[in-house]
Parts: C-alpha cells; sequence; structure tokens
C-alpha cells in the first residue's frame, strides 16, 4: 500500500512539474527521450543489419565460386569419377578451405554426403536440415550450426559454426545437389563488435551534442520565461499603482469637479426661490442652473470614458470596439470602419490588451497622423486573435511614445506582441496579436 501511494505521488509529481514546464522546455524533452529511444535503436539496429548483409554477402561469394566450378566442368554430380572428384578436391581446397572456412560437404536429394574435405563423412547418409531442404528448393541460406544434429557430430570439437546452403543446379535450373560450406564465426563476431563499438560511440557523441542543444535550448527557454514573469511582474505593479493613482484621480475630480458644480448648482437653486415672483430673473437663474447640469453631464461622460477599458470584461471586447468607434465617429471628423470575424473570442486579459492597443491606434490617428479614414480590423483562429488598425495619414513617427511602449509590454507579458509601420500606400499599420491558447499564463 505504502509503494502505492509513493508511486502515486511521484506521479503526481511529474505531472505537476510537466504543468509548470513552458513550451519550449517541453519540446526539448520530449526531443530529448525521442532521440534517446531512436539512438538506442539504432545502436541495435545497425549492427543487426550489418550482420546479416555480412552474411549474405558471403552467401554471394561462395554462390559465385559454385558456380565456377560448375562452369569449369566439375560438377559434383559426376563426383564418382575419381579424376572429377580429384579435380574438384583440389579446387576446393583451393578456393574454399582455409581461414575462416572449415569444413565443405556436397549432399544429393536423399541426404547422402557424396563429397567432404573430411573423407570420413563422404557415403554417410542423414535426415536433411530445414535449411538444406530450403536450398534443394533453389534458395541461398545461412545459418548458425545445429551442434545436436548427428550430420555435425564431427563438427563439434570446432564449436558454433555458421552454415551456408548454396543449390548447385544444372543449366535448366534444376537443383541436383547442395553445396554445404562451414565457417568459424568468430571472424564475423570480430567485425560486428567493432562495428557495434563505432556505432555507439557515434550514437554516445550525438547524443552528448543533441544534450548540450537541448539543455541551452531549455535554459534559453527558462530564461525568456523568467523575464516575461518579471515583466508581468512589474506590469502588474504598474498595474496597481496606476489604479491607486485613478481612485485618487477620480475622487479628487468628483470632488473638485463635479462636487463643487453641485455645490453651484444648488446655490442657483436657492438663490431662485428668492426670486420666483420675477419671470426674468428666475428664467436667468434656471438657464444658468441648465447649464451648470450640462456641465456636470460633461464632467460625467469624460469619467466614463476614462474607465470604459474595464467594460470590455463586462461586455466583451467586440461590444467594446464598437462603443469606442462610435465615440471616435462622433466626436471627430474621422471615417472609421470596424470589421470583426472571431472563430474562438479572446478573454477579459487577451480581449483588454487588444482593446488597449486599438485604443492607441485610434488616438494616434486621431492626434498625430492626420489622417481622415481608419480600418479597424479584428479577427481570429481557434489559437491566436489579431487586430488591426490602418489609417491612411502621413505615417509612422521614428520615435515610440509612452502609449506605444506600454501597449507593447502589456502584449508581450502574455505572449503576444505589437508592431507599428508605414504602409506601403500611405500611412500608418498598427497591428496587435494574442495566443489564445495560452491566454492563462502569465
Amino acid at each position: 500500500m505504502d509503494g502505492g501511494r509513493g508511486h502515486s505521488q511521484l506521479i503526481r509529481t511529474l505531472l505537476a512539474e510537466w504543468r509548470e514546464m513552458g513550451w519550449i522546455g517541453k519540446a526539448a524533452l520530449v526531443g530529448l527521450v525521442a532521440s534517446l529511444v531512436l539512438a538506442i535503436g539504432l545502436g541495435f539496429s545497425i549492427p543487426a543489419s550489418a550482420r546479416r548483409h555480412l552474411l549474405l554477402a558471403q552467401t554471394d561469394v561462395i554462390t559465385s565460386t559454385a558456380r565456377e566450378l560448375v562452369g569449369d566442368g566439375l560438377h559434383p554430380d559426376e563426383i564418382a569419377d575419381p579424376l572429377v572428384f580429384a579435380q574438384f578436391d583440389e579446387q576446393v581446397r583451393l578456393r574454399m578451405l582455409g581461414g575462416e572456412t572449415v569444413r565443405v560437404k556436397v549432399w544429393s536429394a536423399d541426404g547422402t554426403i557424396i563429397y567432404s574435405d573430411s573423407s570420413d563423412l563422404i557415403g554417410s547418409r542423414f535426415v536433411l536440415s530445414e535449411p538444406a531442404q530450403a536450398a534443394f528448393a533453389g534458395k541461398p541460406l545461412f545459418n548458425i550450426s545445429d551442434l545436436s544434429d548427428p550430420a555435425h557430430e564431427s563438427d563439434r570439437e570446432l564449436g558454433s559454426l555458421i552454415e551456408f546452403y548454396i543449390p548447385i543446379e544444372e543449366p535448366g535450373g534444376r537443383v541436383l545437389s547442395v553445396l554445404e560450406v562451414e565457417q568459424r564465426v568468430e571472424t564475423l563476431e570480430t567485425h560486428i563488435v567493432h562495428i557495434q563499438r563505432i556505432v555507439w560511440i557515434s550514437i554516445g557523441l550525438g547524443l552528448g551534442v543533441l544534450s548540450i542543444f537541448m539543455t541551452s535550448l531549455t535554459v534559453t527557454g527558462a530564461r525568456r520565461s523568467n523575464n516575461r514573469r518579471k515583466l508581468a511582474e512589474g506590469l502588474l505593479g504598474q498595474v496597481l499603482r496606476a489604479r491607486e493613482e485613478e481612485r485618487t484621480r477620480i475622487v479628487g475630480a468628483l470632488h473638485g469637479n463635479i462636487g463643487q458644480t453641485l455645490y453651484r448648482l444648488l446655490y442657483r437653486l436657492e438663490g431662485s426661490q428668492a426670486k420666483v415672483n420675477d419671470p426674468v430673473l428666475i428664467s436667468e437663474e434656471l438657464s444658468l442652473a441648465a447649464d451648470i447640469v450640462r456641465e456636470i453631464d460633461g464632467n460625467l461622460r469624460s469619467e466614463l470614458r476614462l474607465l470604459h477599458r474595464s467594460e470590455v470584461e463586462d461586455v466583451g471586447l467586440r461590444m467594446a470596439l464598437t462603443e469606442l468607434v462610435d465615440n471616435t465617429r462622433s466626436e471627430t471628423d474621422l471615417e472609421v470602419t470596424l470589421d470583426i470575424d472571431l472563430a474562438q473570442p479572446p478573454g477579459p486579459v487577451p480581449g483588454t490588451a487588444l482593446f488597449a492597443a486599438a485604443e492607441e491606434g485610434l488616438i494616434n490617428a486621431r492626434k498625430h497622423a492626420r489622417a481622415t479614414t481608419v480600418t479597424v480590423r479584428l479577427w481570429s483562429d481557434l489559437t491566436r486573435a489579431t487586430l488591426e488598425v490602418a489609417d491612411d495619414g502621413i505615417g509612422v513617427d521614428a520615435s515610440e511614445g509612452m502609449g506605444l511602449a506600454t501597449t507593447r509590454e502589456r502584449l508581450d507579458a502574455i505572449g503576444g506582441g505589437l508592431s507599428v509601420r508605414r504602409r506601403r500606400g500611405g500611412g500608418t499599420l498598427l497591428r496587435a496579436w494574442v495566443t489564445l491558447a495560452d491566454e492563462e499564463s502569465p
């Protein structure tokens, strides 16, 4: 039970650490694990493939030698002729025996050994092994010798051998006999071990270089994540300070602008009581009171407009942008067009950042660009939302003001971005984007 709880706790810890990783760290870890699995697979598959190809190459060499013997008129089926036997035996010992090859046999279809470099085996009859039967079907094969086979009783002192079974055919293609060549395993294994050593050294070096690269990538991603976190913390501090300053400013505005104006209105109303019997004087007092009410209304509208940005959280980005564009049309001579196509609406945090970018673009168009028309476009797919503000004004100023700098920092902090450039046909194009799939990140 304790072991089960320990494993569950370990799994939960690993999952928690995985969730805390940035996408770069996750990609690096997945890439490293995949590379390790691939490297281990190659470490085993390459030597195995090399072994098979070496044996296939040796099979081709023995097959070629056997065909040369038959081409020279030394057909094993004619080996009963002492002269042919002597010539065949001489060529076998010259071309095949020695070095790796320790035994040569020729089998007939009934399992009789009609030739061997060991004269004790000639004329012996055994049950054909499966590789020998396959060779009589016309397919060259190689196999590790079965020392329990009676046909290999005399070879047991030599240890395991590699057997090559080569069909010997007549001109018409019929297999008349099978040539068996037995070679030592040690030489092949020495080559395979050498290949394995080279492969594992190469894989080790490759994994080392990959690990260094992945570590560098992870460290870079961690630094970038830390920088973004620090930027987000700094922006959060700015937001808190800005809220406090905004609260102080609102209190001052309510007291100074609206409160004092209400007192003026009160004085006017009190003064009008004394003049209620004089129509002319009371009309003037009421007219002045109406002006004061209009002034109060203007001040309230101004304050509400300054607080408008928070409405993104209440009414959504689409409605907030629509009202922003309507206000811009009513307060200026700008011709503003709004186009919204959202496959997935941004959440409050990215939506507020995009609204701030739109507001900054419209402010620049009103105050600095000398524009006559402005187009505001907002679109998104399932992972990214993009906002553009394009005007036909005088173009981009080389210096970036505080508003654009703050907007850029806010977008960078949530994984988005901002670009401002001169349009080809004249005017300015402001483009802001946010990543919707990562909107919960700092």
